[in-house]
């Protein structure tokens, strides 16, 4: 038997009142620019430049239909005896599915800033004075699916677990290519969270042990933190070579550059620095001078 946790997302009704101003503005002006190549007989010189305007028109109204199409399934945890799947469609392609054998725990917590604390006196380890938490006033080192608010509900996972198809790579969601370690999501109802989770027996305090094993799991050549940095460089590298047009562009991606370089990735981010702000500069005095 299979229970549906509904997750917090944002909804379609949001989308169609946008859609619809978008619809009624685009749509006239699109047809008077269609009108005016078809029906007054333009120069060809400006046909290209009324239908680039029709199509310009119409861009809002593609690109809201698209969110409320995505929109329109709901975001929902299903918890079944053999698999927990996670289906959230404004940022995955397809629902994830996590095999109940890879299922290291499943529990909610729906209070304070700071959630799913780890106790660092527990297991064979010893982590020192002060317990941690996996989420602390926003920050953390998992994918979350939250949109909203803070998450209420985490899954962790015995190995990393691959499938996850999303939209496109995000640093604070799952990134393209990710074997997945764990997730956070934000149930709309938690206390209905907690009773759809008891039967798999997986809520529980975190411990040492599994903070330990969730660092080695993001810390591997093909984990979150490696692939992140990945994300970085080239977001960095498309940055600058936009900033050839825009030189502010080339300035964020020098500014990017030098948060790969405080990372730990020298060489690299030396570089991208230095490239970054160098092609800012030189657009800078170009267009000054």
């Amino acid at each position: 038997m299979e229970t549906v946790v509904p997750l917090r997302a944002r909804r379609a009704r949001n989308t169609l009142p946008l859609l619809v101003i978008a619809v009624a503005l685009g749509g006239p002006l699109a047809a008077l620019c269609v009108a005016a190549v078809f029906g007054a007989k333009l120069e060809p010189a400006y046909t290209a430049s009324a239908l680039g305007c029709a199509a310009a028109a119409l861009l809002p109204a593609v690109f809201f239909a698209h969110r409320w199409h995505i929109l329109r399934p709901p975001a929902r945890l299903v918890v079944g005896s053999d698999a927990v799947t996670v289906s959230y469609p404004e940022l995955l392609r397809t629902p994830f599915v996590v095999p109940r054998a890879v299922m290291r725990i499943a529990t909610v917590d729906a209070h304070g800033d700071d959630r799913f604390r780890v106790h660092t006196a527990s297991g064979p380890y010893w982590g020192g004075e002060d317990d941690g938490y996996l989420w602390s006033g926003g920050a953390t080192a998992l994918p979350v699916l939250a949109p909203h608010g803070p998450p209420n509900l985490l899954l962790l996972f015995e190995e990393p677990v691959e499938g996850a198809d999303p939209r496109r790579s995000r640093l604070e969601s799952i990134l393209r290519g990710e074997r997945v370690a764990g997730l956070l999501l934000e149930a709309d109802d938690p206390a209905q969270a907690e009773h759809a989770l008891a039967p798999l027996g997986l809520s529980r305090p975190l411990t040492m042990p599994d903070a330990l094993r969730l660092e080695e799991h993001l810390n591997a050549d093909d984990g979150r933190f490696a692939l992140a940095e990945r994300h970085l460089v080239r977001t960095a590298w498309g940055l600058i070579g936009a900033g050839v047009i825009v030189p502010l562009l080339a300035a964020v991606g020098g500014v990017v550059g030098a948060i790969i370089f405080a990372g730990g990735k020298r060489l690299h981010g030396a570089v991208l620095a230095l490239l970054g702000l160098g092609v800012f500069a030189l657009r800078l005095a170009l267009w000054l001078g």
